[in-house]
């Protein structure tokens, strides 16, 4: 691998810069290696400011059950209507805005409530 080689930078697909509580679909690396967050899929914005063309923290969503895992919030899918889903809040990524994209025309948010429990639930994470 070459160490000096830049990667690309990618117009976004999103029109406007994301705000917190948003969720978007996430294009994430191909690389991946396990535990790692792989292939698209849906993360909650967790970034107080943005840039269109810039980087946004990020929040992963799954739809698999998180039984064992004390950092899983768990909701209704703001995709799916009728299916649930958990935010996992101990793996904050970073990643560029043009990995994301909007789920339809509008884009959903998770509620005000949901959010302070995802954070609660973050910092719990987090070393004192």
């Amino acid at each position: 691998m070459n160490e000096d080689k830049r990667p690309p930078r990618v117009e976004p697909k999103v029109k406007a810069a994301p705000r917190i509580r948003q969720v978007y679909w996430c294009k994430l690396p191909d690389d991946a290696q396990l535990p790692e967050f792989w292939k698209t899929r849906p993360v909650v914005v967790m970034s107080k400011k943005t840039t269109l063309r810039g980087k946004v923290t990020v929040l992963p969503m799954t739809t698999k059950a998180q039984p064992d895992n004390p950092y899983a919030h768990p909701m209704d899918s703001p995709l799916e209507l009728g299916k649930s889903s958990w935010v996992i809040c101990d793996h904050f990524m970073t990643v560029a805005v043009s990995r994301l994209v909007p789920h339809r025309q509008n884009i959903p948010r998770i509620s005000q409530e949901d959010l302070e429990e995802i954070k609660r639930l973050a910092l719990l994470s987090l070393p004192y």
